[in-house]
């Protein structure tokens, strides 16, 4: 069917055609410039310009702190959280759209098959009529030539939309995972408050057991036993809140982790690790290891097609075409060679009425690359106020944690002191129960530090596109 050698000419022109097409039309691709400043505020790094291609995956930074339960949080997440599930299928039809996209450098083909019966009357005196049999068997031919790079910017916006959808699953995994860990740290920070108010509590309930024997037998008014009874009550409240607001954070990690809140349940643990070291000479990396800056760019790539295709609409649509098969009056004698049928064109439409559509289609893709570069300088700021925070709230907690640890030593000296006085009778209770207040600021405070240092690890490491 296929051996007619005209018909194997002519199809024998189509690639010489496409190698032959023009360049494609429209702008090409080119990475927003913006100006970057020299160096971060901590460390002097210095930018550099990256590729946006063979770029590396975010790893497993998690298992930094050396945690099992973050560990198993954090995988039960990735594995079950439905923000990362939807972005993953967007992922897959955005892979499905670039395929679809490629398959048009290639003909359509389609075989077809009829078989029709018909009555026909004669005009003219004699009149009469005649039944007839019809049977074909089409294969069809369609290509449309890229001459003029519509083809290949549809592909190229396919492609780089297919990459923003990958790079934004990753950036989704890298936020997903950096709110398990800063959930989690802040679940222990309040563990670790729930056991110093519990050791509070032992102490303020001893204390109160001491006073009242010292009322009964009269030593003491009744005022410093009142005093004792407020701060028992005042630990017992916060403790209470403390419990609701680890209900709420374990319910919070169990979303994230794609499960439901009811019957949830984290073990207790107060222990706040010091947080991992990060170098500061990765920050120099951060445009080509953030996958939202990466994701950003591809966004820009796939707009900047899309003014290609749309440039294109305005040049003639030129397609090539070709049909054979077998056409029979007999069903016997469908496939000889006498039913052999073939036809050979071509076709182009020139745009002429729609010259003002056309010009609004393109109008409104340079305004979308022109929105896309925007996003993408934007991204890139954030990026850059992010990394400033993280390092600078790095160097500023530490810090802080030395002074709130030596806060900390001497109100505990001072609780000491307080409470050898107040049993020598140098002192009243008042001065105990002020010192002890105190010390329990002092703890608490040093465990918000630890905690909030642990949070800002985790901010760094985000900002720093999950690994380095």
């Amino acid at each position: 069917m296929l051996s007619d050698p005209v018909i194997l000419r002519f199809l024998s022109l189509v690639p010489l055609l496409v190698i032959g097409s023009c360049a494609p039309v429209g702008p090409n691709h080119e990475v927003p410039w913006m100006e970057l400043p020299a160096s971060f505020s901590q460390g002097g790094v210095r930018w550099k310009r990256q590729s946006p291609d063979s770029l590396p995956k975010p790893q497993a930074w998690w298992k930094l702190y050396r945690d099992p339960t973050l560990t198993s949080l954090v995988e039960r997440a990735l594995a079950m959280n439905q923000e990362i599930a939807a972005s993953a299928a967007r992922l897959r039809q955005a892979r499905e759209m670039s395929t679809a996209a490629r398959s048009r450098y290639f003909p359509d083909v389609n075989l077809g098959g009829t078989a029709e019966r018909s009555k026909s009357r004669f005009r003219g005196p004699s009149g009469g009529s005649s039944l007839e049999n019809s049977f074909t068997v089409p294969v069809d031919f369609n290509y449309e030539l890229d001459a003029w790079g519509k083809i290949r910017r549809q592909v190229e916006s396919a492609g780089a939309s297919e990459g923003a959808a990958e790079e934004a699953l990753n950036a989704l995994r890298i936020s997903v995972t950096g709110e398990v860990a800063q959930t989690y740290w802040a679940l222990r920070a309040v563990d670790a408050d729930r056991v110093v108010l519990a050791r509070t509590l032992e102490i303020r309930g001893r204390a109160l057991d001491l006073l009242t024997k010292r009322r009964d037998a009269g030593s003491i008014s009744g005022l410093d036993l009142a005093r004792a009874e407020t701060e028992v009550a005042t630990a017992e409240a916060d403790r209470i809140r403390l419990d609701q607001n680890r209900i709420g954070l374990v319910n919070a990690l169990a979303v994230l982790a794609g499960a439901a809140a009811t019957g949830s349940a984290i073990a207790e643990q107060a222990d706040l690790p010091k947080p991992p070291s990060v170098p500061l000479s990765v920050p120099s990396e951060m445009l080509r290891q953030r996958p939202d800056i990466r994701a950003a760019e591809r966004r820009v790539a796939a707009a900047n097609a899309d003014i290609g295709v749309a440039t294109a609409a305005f040049y003639p649509s030129i397609s090539l075409g070709a049909s054979t098969g077998y056409d029979a009056i007999r069903l016997g004698d469908l496939f000889q060679a006498s039913s052999l049928v073939w036809s050979l064109g071509t076709a182009a439409t020139v745009p002429l009425t729609s010259q003002k559509w056309l010009k609004a289609q393109r109008d409104a893709a340079v305004a979308g690359h022109a929105a896309a570069s925007a996003e993408y300088r934007q991204t890139v700021l954030e990026a850059i106020r992010e990394v400033e925070n993280a390092l600078q709230g790095t160097a500023i907690l530490e810090r802080r944690q030395v002074i709130q640890d030596q806060a900390l030593q001497a109100a505990r000296k001072t609780l000491d002191l307080s409470t050898k006085r107040f049993k020598s009778g140098l002192v009243s209770f008042l001065d105990v129960v002020a010192a002890e207040r105190t010390r329990l600021d002092a703890e608490r405070g040093a465990n918000a530090i630890r905690a909030e240092r642990l949070a800002v690890s985790v901010s760094l490491i985000k900002a720093l596109g999950g690994e380095w």
